[in-house]
C-alpha cells in the first residue's frame, strides 16, 4: 500500500502546474516521494529512509522548496540548541488561499466602493498579517519571510543583481509569476493592490519599518517588489 500511495503521489507531484513540472534529478524524485508519502519529515529521518548522505538530502530538500514543493517549519524545541527543520508537501488539490478573495475584489470591487484599490489594498495587509500569523516558526528577517512566503504563494521571486526602482539601497525582488495572471490582466490595479497589501502585512509582522512597493510588468515580463522605508 505504502509504494503504490507513494507513486500516485509521486505523479501528482509531478502534473502540478505547468512551469513547475521541470525534469528533477531521480534523487530528488525520490525525497519528493518520501515526503509526500511520510508527511512531516525531518532531514534526518530522510537521511535514514534514503541512505544518502545528509549534505546530498540538504541541498535537495533546499531546491525543493526553491520551486514550492516543499515547506518548512521549525520543530518543536526539545532541550538545548535551536530546532531543526520539518518537510512537508503542499497537496495538489488544495487551490492557493488567496485566489478567491482576489478574484472576488477584481470582479466586484471596482462597483461596490469609491475608491477600490484603497480598499484592496487594506484587505491585503490584513491578510498578510494573517498569513504570517500562519507561520510563527518561520524566518525572523522580513525580507527572508517575504521571499519565502511569495515563493510559497507561486510567485516564483527571484533577487534582482541590483536595485531595479531609482533611490533603492538593496537589490529588488522580481516576480517571475503571477498565480491570478488572467484577473490581474483585466483589473491590474485591484489585483496587483491585494498583493502589495498581502506583502506589507507580511513585512509588518516582523518589521514596522519597512512597507512594500509592487509594480507590474516592469522587469522582462516581470513585477518588481520594492521594499522601502515606511512613510
Amino acid at each position: 500500500m505504502g509504494k503504490s500511495r507513494g507513486v500516485e503521489q509521486g505523479r501528482g507531484a509531478r502534473d502540478r502546474g505547468g512551469e513547475d513540472a521541470r525534469p528533477r534529478s531521480s534523487t530528488r524524485e525520490r525525497i519528493l516521494r518520501e515526503v509526500e508519502v511520510r508527511g512531516a519529515v525531518s532531514t534526518a529521518d530522510l537521511v535514514a529512509v534514503t541512505g544518502l548522505h545528509e549534505n546530498t538530502v540538504r541541498e535537495h530538500l533546499e531546491r525543493l522548496r526553491c520551486e514550492g514543493r516543499l515547506r518548512r517549519t521549525r520543530a518543536a524545541a526539545h532541550g538545548r540548541g535551536r530546532p531543526g527543520w520539518r518537510w512537508t508537501a503542499p497537496r495538489a488539490d488544495v487551490a492557493n488561499p488567496y485566489a478567491g478573495l482576489a478574484l472576488a475584489l477584481a470582479d466586484s470591487l471596482t462597483r461596490a466602493v469609491d475608491d477600490p484599490v484603497a480598499l484592496a489594498r487594506t484587505s491585503g495587509v490584513r491578510w498578510g498579517a494573517e498569513i504570517a500569523q500562519e507561520h510563527p516558526d518561520a524566518e525572523e528577517d522580513a525580507r527572508t519571510l517575504v521571499i519565502d512566503l511569495m515563493r510559497e504563494q507561486g510567485f516564483a521571486p527571484e533577487t534582482s543583481e541590483e536595485p531595479v526602482t531609482a533611490g533603492g539601497d538593496e537589490p529588488d525582488i522580481v516576480l517571475r509569476r503571477c498565480p491570478l495572471l488572467a484577473a490581474a490582466a483585466r483589473r491590474t490595479d485591484v489585483v496587483c493592490a491585494v498583493h502589495e497589501g498581502m506583502i506589507a502585512g507580511i513585512l509588518s509582522s516582523r518589521d514596522d519599518h519597512t512597507d512594500a512597493a509592487l509594480l507590474p510588468l516592469r522587469a522582462d515580463g516581470g513585477c518588481v517588489l520594492h521594499l522601502h522605508a515606511a512613510s
